[in-house]
């Protein structure tokens, strides 16, 4: 008993030193012991992922991975604890591809959205990779561009109204936050693809419900929350904040919708509600109405913002460089005059515009969406990469800022807007360059929507750039970035008219 009394009265006097010492050792473990100290990178970051979170906070990290591979001149660069970024290209079919054994991260598991209290992890956010297959197989098709070619009317009608505003800062002269119509834009189309309506953007001229405020906070905060998240144990998993956190504007939509279809007549939508119903009937059991719903949140949180980010991107760049502007609108006009243009233009001879296609690579290579580490475990076991011995319980990534701007796959001009790369370089440095681009991630878990933001890019660009002229009001304007999780843009001015042929 007094033996017992002792120590408490160690413990009562001597608790603060205990806890220092503790802390001390936990970061000189973190830092020395689990055999990744050789490689290179920041000196703190090797204790704490503070410094990660640190950087995302700042709004830097696309950046920072390119400079800190630069800096290094290495393929592996440590930039926490357990965390390594890697550069060589050549390593993305061993990281993501098929059966590599790599698994995604709980960094994923930061951007589920709640419904009646519950999470259904989605195609994106899940961390098994029988749950992906399984409720991946049963929608698949649906995302093929042999079937999405089938939505192109849908993203006419959105495209005519779009047009419609556009003409309106044609009219009044007042400049266009073209930035955000392209943002609004992605949004509606998503909408009348999914679910045959509109989210009321472009009609309201608005923010509907907040919607795009609330994704870029959650985007923003989740990609600094996911440098450590086990502290999210505690935020949006939290009894607390699923019990007073209302339903997101996104999902009350979603379920509306449904709520819609299933009281009217479902077979005159064949929109991609309507496929998952199909889906639903073949597969009763395994596309319950709770995996539609997670289908098709899925579809427009994902399918919107990172779109418009593309949007921006193309926009932007073609409009600081008239010598590509003037190429794709000679190629435009050409295709027009040949009477290969009906009024709105369609897939298959914007797919033919090599010129048109080109700049749309480039412009997605130079400003990719993502621009973190697209996270993965090591496997059990540890691996050895490049002659680098990678223990279990590490956790790796390539961001697809660091490999985009690669210099040995993309040339000492990878820094700037060249759309002629894409069309002089040999079959086999093409092939690298299209393995290399991470735009849409890579293998059985890259972008299920990639399809669908490519067939609207495709239309919307000639479409757009066929009757408006676009500069900036200022010359030499430049936009703001913040990076994060997805690389937003501000600031893209513009002022428009219709263009005279």
């Amino acid at each position: 008993m007094a033996a017992i009394d002792a120590l408490r009265g160690f413990l009562v006097v001597h608790w603060p030193t205990i806890l220092l010492t503790a802390v001390l050792g936990r970061l000189v473990y973190n830092k020395y012991g689990n055999k990744l100290n050789l490689i290179p990178g920041p000196y703190l970051a090797g204790f704490t992922d503070l410094w990660r979170f640190l950087d995302c906070i700042v709004a830097t990290p696309h950046t920072t991975h390119i400079d800190l591979h630069r800096r290094f001149k290495s393929d592996f660069v440590r930039i926490g604890p357990r965390i390594i970024s890697i550069s060589d290209p050549s390593l993305i079919p061993k990281v993501y591809g098929l059966n590599s054994g790599f698994t995604k991260t709980d960094f994923y598991t930061l951007h589920m959205l709640s419904y009646n209290k519950q999470f259904t992890p989605s195609l994106f956010t899940t961390l098994d990779e029988g749950y992906h297959a399984k409720y991946k197989r049963p929608i698949a098709n649906a995302y093929s561009m042999s079937t999405l070619v089938d939505f192109e009317p849908m993203i006419d009608s959105t495209s005519a109204l779009f047009m419609s505003r556009l003409d309106e800062f044609c009219a009044s002269g007042n400049i266009c936050d073209f930035g955000k119509w392209l943002q609004m834009y992605a949004f509606d189309v998503i909408g009348e693809i999914v679910f045959s309506k509109k989210l009321g953007f472009l009609e309201t001229r608005s923010d509907v419900d907040g919607i795009i405020a609330d994704i870029k906070t959650k985007v923003s905060a989740g990609g600094s929350i996911g440098q450590i998240p086990a502290t999210d144990r505690f935020l949006t998993k939290s009894s607390i904040y699923l019990a007073l956190a209302p339903t997101h504007p996104v999902v009350k939509f979603t379920v509306d919708r449904m709520n819609e279809r299933m009281s009217g007549d479902v077979e005159g939508h064949r929109d991609f509600l309507a496929r998952c119903y199909e889906a639903q009937k073949k597969n009763p059991d395994l596309v319950t109405d709770r995996i539609i719903r997670m289908y098709n949140i899925d579809n427009v949180l994902a399918g919107s913002d990172t779109t418009g980010i593309s949007l921006r991107a193309i926009f932007y760049y073609l409009i600081k460089n008239p010598r590509c502007m003037k190429l794709v609108l000679d190629e435009i006009d050409t295709a027009d005059q040949g009477g290969l243009l009906s009024r709105f233009v369609t897939w298959q001879p914007s797919n033919k515009m090599t010129y048109l296609q080109a700049c749309i690579k480039e412009a997605m290579r130079l400003h990719p969406a993502v621009g973190l580490l697209l996270e993965r475990h090591v496997p059990k076991g540890g691996i050895e990469l490049n002659g680098r011995y990678l223990p279990e319980g590490t956790i790796v990534g390539i961001n697809p800022w660091v490999t985009a701007r690669d210099k040995s796959v993309y040339g000492e001009d990878a820094d700037y807007f060249v759309p002629e790369r894409w069309l002089n370089a040999t079959t086999e440095r093409l092939a690298v360059m299209e393995r290399s681009n991470l735009a849409f991630g890579h293998g059985a878990r890259s972008c299920i929507g990639k399809n669908i933001s490519m067939l609207e890019i495709a239309k919307l660009v000639p479409q757009i750039l066929r009757h408006y002229e676009l500069a900036f009001p200022q010359p030499g304007l430049e936009w703001k970035i913040r990076g994060g999780w997805f690389v937003g843009q501000e600031g893209f001015d513009v002022c428009l008219k219709r263009r005279v042929r």
